[in-house]
């Protein structure tokens, strides 16, 4: 089901009262102190699953959130950006964005499912013939990604962390150059009734203080800001909402009610290694303090205000949102 026009759900009503405190599943850890993010080749790599690193501590974060300051040679960021681009060049034609305990690995796996069937549907040969992708918009696989296996130089290049992350890199430095080079970017939005998932666990930030970098919300403020700047892939977003798992398979109601609960202040943390990539990346200063000044309900609500795709709990899910992420791609080749 499309999701036109943001529903009223969408606008935050007052508070619903306290929230309590919890870090039930750390996010996956940002190196503090990531290798060169110059890309490499990817000829010899293997198609290892990447595993996830353990979650920051305290001090870790602290030392994150001053990175302001660090020289361009400390994350090579810059590298990323070789040029305008192109649909001939280096590309990914989208990024799944996820949260590893719930739509990842170590939960449903829907993340892996629906990039799976993205590939497929681009490919298939008796049908959906009119997504797949034309040989001017193949563009050449981005060295610093892993291809999967097998390879197929004329299916939808799909950015998925656990498949395309290099041996030896860091996540920060692997996840920043995939999304620098797709094209769509697709997030999976779930809260489930435990307030667990890629917005549920947001929810937890600003209580009583309670701060971290979140990997999922970090991803949604970049991607924001990558769109509106001609250099970077980015041109659409296109948020998958997920619900509760429901019986008998698929997914139920989303809780629209609980985006109240998310915080009308920024997190600290996530916002400021933010900035840091940002100006590492050459954005202007002005563009940047608007991204630190970013609530977390603001993030969120940038990324709903986009035409998007609601799981349900009938139907082939993976299929509805690989023709819909393929359709968009599509689209935006034509522009």
């Amino acid at each position: 089901t499309d999701l036109g026009a943001m529903p009223p759900s969408f606008v935050a009503p007052p508070p619903e009262g306290a929230v309590s405190e919890g870090n039930s599943q750390p996010t996956p850890a940002l190196a503090t102190s990531p290798p060169g993010f110059l890309p490499g080749s990817v000829e010899d790599a293997d198609d290892a699953a990447v595993g996830t690193p353990d979650p920051p501590s305290a001090e870790s974060v602290q030392n994150v959130s001053m990175r302001g300051t660090e020289q361009p040679e400390d994350i090579r960021l810059s590298a990323a950006l070789e040029g305008p681009f192109t649909l001939r060049g280096e590309l990914m034609h989208c990024f799944v964005s996820y949260r590893v305990v719930t739509e990842g690995p170590s939960g449903n796996k829907l993340a892996q499912r629906i990039a799976k069937r993205i590939r497929g549907m681009s490919i298939e040969p008796s049908k959906h013939q009119e997504l797949h992708i034309p040989e001017h918009g193949r563009g050449i696989w981005p060295r610093c990604a892993k291809r999967p296996v097998p390879y197929r130089p004329d299916q939808a290049k799909v950015f998925l962390d656990t498949e395309c992350l290099l041996d030896g890199q860091s996540w920060l430095a692997g996840f920043v150059q995939g999304l620098v080079v797709s094209m769509t970017f697709v997030p999976l939005l779930s809260w489930t009734e435990d307030d667990q998932g890629s917005l549920g666990e947001l929810s937890k930030i600003g209580v009583n203080g309670f701060d971290r970098i979140d990997n999922v919300l970090l991803e949604m403020i970049l991607a924001t800001a990558f769109r509106e700047d001609s250099r970077f892939a980015v041109h659409a977003i296109l948020p998958v909402i997920v619900g509760a798992a429901a019986e008998g398979g698929g997914f139920g109601t989303f809780p629209f009610h609980k985006l109240a609960r998310l915080s009308d202040e920024p997190s600290r943390a996530t916002n400021a290694l933010a900035a840091t990539i940002l100006r590492q990346l050459g954005l202007g200063e002005d563009k940047v303090q608007d991204v630190v000044r970013l609530s977390v309900k603001q993030v969120v609500d940038s990324v709903l205000r986009n035409q998007g795709v609601y799981a349900s709990a009938s139907g082939d899910v993976e299929s509805e949102c690989a023709a819909k992420v393929l359709t968009t791609v599509l689209q935006e080749m034509r522009r």
